[in-house]
């Protein structure tokens, strides 16, 4: 393309465009970092499967009316853009005539990096992109092109943003007059042309969250039964609450994302650096009510430490409630001079108060098992103080899941002519297991009982594809299985083996029925494979040993 001349009111605009000019048809690869508190990311446009939100951008025109528009929006469609233009439509036009597309970060936000996927061609103009001042000068441009210098691009490109501090990204295109004239060019199509397939903008906030109208029985100083927590979760100038997590002497009982946002709160991926993508400029709720309940009947009586800690989408953290409670839940009642309860009818021959159960020799009375073994029988003998075996009496069987706070009845049997029983148990969680013996069938305590504590390990599955291409997100998903996932959801762990271990990357909800879903960009490393893998989170209110899933090896292409 041979050079064409330029205006003099745009020539050192062009000069410098052309000291900083980006080299077209390369990919431009952004250096993996570490993510920092008060970080997060808006996505805009098409993520190539699907469109997203151009929440934050807005269009403008240069030295023309707002009805010669030359910028459209098709990012409602996958593989969509955002597209400026000199909007010469064959008629000249003054020179430095163009449209415009600027992206302004949400109040309270400063943008920190991320990276623009653009085509371009400028035959007879100039095309720019420039962070934080519209300004084609040194300190703001990020890409530039001009006449001579480029021409067309059809496929997109990733600038990184590379000045940052401020809040506006622009992204414009004009057209320039031929030397000697007032305006452009009428004729060969358009002078200059941008199309912004993806932004991923880092932006920068560390507003920290607060809680105000605390309330519930969690904040007095002696803890018993069901112990609530309730107040507001506020994140007045920052990006909005994402996560509320209350331990207990450090162990987590209660963590989850309070509200969905109509979708906007879920984590679309991370960039390299690890850094948390939305699709919207508010994603999570500035506000919203939190309540929490524990079953303290769970928790040995005595002192413990309780802390309740917020965390919005940037990343910023802060404990809300940080307090030595003491939970005193009281023994029953024993009425003394009470008239005798009715105690129904003996229960097998002979009857005993002084009963004695045993376990079949050898029979071991703890075990730790894989969910798929977790099916057992149980065996052993009834007997009297005098080892008489006790015969045609009912035993009972009651199983207590560790995430409850009382014993259920799951089976009854009746002993044979020798005294022994059999129970052959279904799978289960992690659980107490006892035997029980009343030796009037309306008696309120048991006069024998012999216990076995089984550890149950859980699974949690996962499936991903094998591939992956870099700016596209990679979709995960799995599931927990054996049931006894709380009404709220569990959390899993997403972790990526990295630099030698495993490393958490994201934690995530589950629905009520264990199923989980997770989507996870890779913005450089084409050519290298990552192991993936989901993980339990350990917590006194789901009732299975911590385990993870198979790993699953993800190769990254261009």
């Amino acid at each position: 393309m041979s050079p064409i001349p330029v205006s003099s009111t745009f020539s050192r605009r062009a000069k410098l465009a052309a000291l900083l000019l980006v080299a077209l048809g390369s990919f431009v690869l952004m250096l993996a970092g570490t993510a920092s508190a008060g970080e997060w990311a808006q996505v805009s446009c098409s993520d190539a499967s699907g469109p997203v939100s151009t929440e934050g951008w807005s269009t403008g025109y240069l030295g023309g009316p707002s009805g010669s528009s030359g910028t459209w929006n098709s990012c409602d469609k996958a593989g969509g853009a955002l597209k400026a233009t000199d909007v010469s439509s064959g008629e000249s036009q003054p020179s430095g005539m163009g449209s415009y597309w600027v992206y302004s970060a949400p109040a309270g936000s400063t943008i920190a990096g991320g990276s623009i996927s653009s085509s371009l061609q400028a035959p007879r103009g100039t095309v720019y992109m420039a962070s934080p001042e519209n300004r084609p000068l040194s300190a703001d441009l990020l890409m530039s092109c001009t006449d001579s210098l480029c021409g067309y691009t059809g496929a997109p490109s990733a600038t990184p943003i590379t000045h940052t501090g401020g809040t506006g990204l622009f992204v414009d295109a004009f057209c320039v007059a031929p030397m000697g004239e007032s305006k452009c060019p009428a004729t060969g199509g358009l002078n200059a042309e941008v199309s912004v397939f993806s932004a991923d903008v880092v932006l920068q906030n560390n507003s920290t969250p607060k809680a105000s109208g605390l309330a519930g029985s969690f904040l007095q100083s002696t803890v018993t039964g069901t112990a609530r927590l309730a107040f507001q979760a506020l994140d007045p100038n920052g990006p909005g609450i994402y996560q509320v997590t209350a331990k207990l002497d450090g162990s987590t009982f209660y963590s989850a994302v309070p509200a969905s946002n109509g979708g906007d709160c879920a984590v679309l991926g991370t960039d390299s650096s690890g850094v948390r993508e939305f699709q919207s400029s508010q994603p999570c709720p500035a506000e919203v009510p939190v309540g929490i309940e524990l079953a303290t009947s769970t928790i040995p009586n005595g002192p413990h430490h309780l802390t309740v800690e917020l965390e919005d989408v940037a990343g910023n953290t802060a404990v809300v409630v940080d307090q030595q409670i003491t939970i005193e839940n009281a023994l029953p009642n024993v009425v003394l001079n009470s008239p005798a309860p009715e105690r129904g009818a003996a229960n097998g021959t002979p009857a005993s108060d002084n009963a004695t159960l045993t376990a079949t020799a050898k029979e071991a009375k703890t075990y730790t098992r894989a969910l798929s073994r977790s099916a057992i029988t149980l065996t052993g003998q009834l007997t009297d103080s005098a080892g008489t075996p006790i015969k045609g009496a009912q035993v009972q069987l009651l199983q207590q899941p560790t995430s409850a706070s009382t014993p259920s009845r799951l089976a009854t049997t009746t002993t044979s002519a020798n005294g022994t029983w059999t129970f052959r148990v279904q799978a289960g969680p992690s659980r107490l297991l006892q035997v029980a013996y009343f030796s009037h069938l309306l008696d309120a305590k048991p006069a024998a009982t012999l216990a076995f504590h089984e550890s149950v390990q859980g699974v949690v599955t996962m499936h991903a594809p094998h591939h992956a291409r870099l700016g596209r997100p990679v979709a995960f998903g799995g599931q927990l299985a054996g049931g006894y996932v709380p009404p709220g959801g569990e959390s899993v762990q997403m972790e990526i083996f990295y630099s030698g271990r495993w490393r958490t990357i994201e934690v995530l909800p589950t629905n009520s029925r264990g199923k989980w879903a997770y989507k996870y960009v890779f913005s450089l490393g084409a050519g290298t494979s990552y192991l993936f893998r989901a993980a339990t989170v350990p917590n006194a209110g789901y009732p299975f040993l911590s385990t993870h899933s198979k790993p699953v090896r993800v190769t990254v292409q261009r």
